[in-house]
């Protein structure tokens, strides 16, 4: 096809510049001349690439330990126990006794002791008007007798006294007691506890890339003129 463009040019340009001048006419017409051709289009092609990334798991860990508690408990029991009080009793007895025997003396003794009394009063014509107290008074010896305590030789005396005696009485009596008895009860526990872990995982990712061109023939027709010289015949 561009052989044929390039002829047809040039056959014109030759034409146009020389003059008019006489000589063999050429004849042309209208043709269509169909030329055939690839029209190719890109494609796009997606491709699946695993690429390894780094990730954190989550897992279950299993965590245990050791739990104490601690458990009491009443108890009541019956224990003997003996008893034991004290009384007194009075228990006579005779004991010797150191006292002190006292005798008394009489003994007299005179002494001088003035006496006074009132003097009688006068009665009749030679009578004071007032009567005055009048004392008379005379001295006489008078013997006073008294006891004069005496202490002697002591005196051992029998003397019955009641003395308080402890005694001791005892007796078993059965008695409740309670107690609070308690102990360690161990026991194991366990229980999942969430953890991180490092992993690596394998994922695909898509890729989108040019793949092989997509081609088609197609027909082309372009308008052309066919041009000839007419023959001369003697």
């Amino acid at each position: 096809m561009k052989a044929f463009a390039v002829t047809l040019l040039t056959a014109t340009l030759a034409f146009a510049a020389h003059p008019p001048a006489y000589g063999p006419q050429i004849y042309c017409r209208d043709t269509n001349t169909s030329i055939y051709a690839d029209v190719c289009t890109p494609s796009i092609a997606v491709e699946q690439v695993p690429v390894e990334r780094n990730v954190k798991n989550v897992q279950d860990n299993e965590y245990c330990y050791e739990q104490v508690r601690t458990v009491c408990e009443e108890t009541s029991r019956s224990v003997d126990r003996e008893i034991c009080t004290y009384t007194y009793e009075q228990k006579p007895e005779t004991l010797s006794a150191t006292t002190t025997q006292v005798t008394y003396e009489t003994k007299s003794e005179t002494m001088k002791v003035t006496t006074c009394s009132a003097a009688t009063p006068a009665y009749g014509h030679y009578a004071p008007a007032k009567p005055e107290e009048h004392q008379y008074c005379r001295e006489e010896y008078q013997t006073q007798s008294y006891s004069v305590p005496l202490v002697d030789t002591p005196l051992e005396v029998p003397v019955e006294l009641s003395v308080p005696e402890p005694k001791k009485i005892c007796v078993t009596k059965a008695i409740q007691i309670n107690e609070v008895v308690c102990n360690d009860i161990k026991e194991r526990k366990c229980f999942n506890v969430a953890i991180t872990v490092d992993a690596v995982e394998t994922v695909e990712q898509s890729e989108v890339k040019l793949g092989e061109p997509d081609c088609n023939t197609v027909t082309l027709t372009l308008p052309t003129q066919a041009c000839s010289k007419p023959g001369y015949h003697y």
